[in-house]
């Protein structure tokens, strides 16, 4: 599997965004870095996580030259989406406190992870269906 270069820039893309994020929220509202930091880290670790998951999945599906790209492309963004939605409504009835906050730093991991991966894929299936 052929996923470890992809993986490698999406860690680079959160290793510079989390700091970004802790550091904005930090000068903008009066919330404890540290519970920032937390937010921050899980859910870089959470979309990198599924990232691999997915990436590997795309994957084997286009070396098999599978007809199902269409299906796993929606598949993905709408599992994705719903996880999300699930993130943010635990996050909600167990802290109860910062959800906009929270859901602020979701939606930038949310559309960097989709750009990055949609932007991953398109090339890959190009590259593939040009051979």
């Amino acid at each position: 599997m052929k996923i470890i270069r992809p993986m490698g820039i999406l860690a680079l893309i959160y290793c510079c965004l989390g700091p970004i994020l802790l550091l904005v929220e930090s000068q903008f509202t009066s919330v404890q870095p540290m519970r920032l930091a937390a937010a921050i880290t899980f859910l870089a670790i959470f979309f990198f996580s599924y990232s691999m998951l997915s990436l590997t999945v795309f994957k084997r599906l286009i070396n098999q030259k599978s007809k199902l790209m269409t299906s796993y492309y929606l598949a993905d963004k709408m599992i994705r989406l719903i996880a999300c939605i699930l993130i943010i409504v635990v996050y909600g009835l167990l802290v109860k406190t910062d959800i906009l906050i929270f859901a602020l730093n979701l939606f930038v991991y949310f559309v960097a992870t989709v750009v990055y991966t949609s932007y991953y894929c398109i090339k890959e299936e190009n590259k593939t269906s040009n051979h």
